[in-house]
C-alpha cells in the first residue's frame, strides 16, 4: 500500500524516486516476490528524472528521432499497459480461451514483452518530453 500511495501521490517530490526505490527494496525483503520490487526499482530510477533537464537526451537525439519518439509515446504507453495487463491475466485468459493451463509458455513470453515495452515506453517518453518541452 505504501508503494501505491507513494507512486501515485508523492513521486514528483524532490527525492520521490529514491523513496520509491527504498520502498521497493523493503518489498523485496518482506516477501513481495521478485517482479514487483524489480519493476519498482526501474520506475524509481526513471522517477529520479522528473522535473530535471533532459540535456543528455536533447544532445543525443536528432530532431527527427525526437519527433518520432514523441509520436510513438502514446502508442508505446498503450501497448505497455495492454502487455502488463495481459501478464496479470494471461494464464487465466489462455486457459479460458484455449483450454490450456501452460504458464511455462505464457509467463516467459509475456514477462519479457512487458519489460521490453516498459523500456520502449520510457525512451519514447523522454523523447516526447524533450520534443514537447525542450528541456
Amino acid at each position: 500500500m505504501l508503494f501505491l500511495l507513494w507512486s501515485t501521490l508523492f513521486v514528483e517530490r524532490r527525492h520521490g524516486g529514491l523513496v520509491l526505490m527504498v520502498v521497493s527494496v523493503i518489498m523485496l525483503l518482506v516477501g513481495a516476490g521478485f517482479g514487483p520490487p524489480l519493476l519498482g526499482m526501474l520506475v524509481g530510477v526513471v522517477a529520479t528524472r522528473i522535473n530535471t533537464p533532459l540535456t543528455w537526451w536533447r544532445n543525443h537525439l536528432s530532431p527527427g528521432s525526437r519527433r518520432l519518439l514523441s509520436r510513438l509515446w502514446p502508442w508505446a504507453l498503450g501497448m505497455s499497459f495492454v502487455i502488463w495487463l495481459s501478464l496479470l491475466l494471461g494464464v487465466v485468459l489462455l486457459d479460458w480461451f484455449v483450454g490450456t493451463d501452460a504458464p511455462e509458455l505464457v509467463v516467459p513470453l509475456l514477462t519479457s514483452s512487458a519489460f521490453a515495452s516498459f523500456f520502449v515506453t520510457v525512451i519514447a517518453a523522454f523523447g516526447h518530453d524533450v520534443q514537447r518541452y525542450g528541456r
